[in-house]
C-alpha cells in the first residue's frame, strides 16, 4: 500500500489517501471522488471546463492515478481547496 498526500494550497491543510496496485488504471478524478476529495467538473470529466485541474494545470479527467504518479514523484496533489 502506497500514498498520495493532498494538499489544499488556499487552507494549507492536508490529508493522505493511500492506494493499492489494482488503483493505478484508475481515473484520477474519479478516484480522488471514491476516495471523498471535492474535485469541481462542471462538465462530468470531459475536460472542457478545466475545473479539476491540479498543479501544472494537469486535468484530473485525463490522467490516471499510474501517470499522475510519473509525472510527480513525491505523490503530492496540490489542489486550491481542501
Amino acid at each position: 500500500m502506497s500514498v498520495i498526500r493532498i494538499i489544499g494550497l488556499a487552507s494549507q491543510s492536508s490529508r493522505e489517501i493511500y492506494y493499492l496496485d489494482y488503483d493505478l488504471e484508475k481515473n484520477l478524478l474519479s478516484w480522488l471522488r471514491e476516495k471523498g476529495i471535492t474535485i469541481a467538473s462542471s462538465c462530468d470529466g470531459e475536460g472542457v471546463c478545466k475545473k479539476c485541474s491540479i498543479q501544472n494545470d494537469w486535468l484530473t479527467c485525463k490522467l490516471t492515478l499510474k501517470t499522475f504518479l510519473e509525472r510527480q514523484k513525491d505523490g503530492k496533489i496540490f489542489v486550491s481547496y481542501l
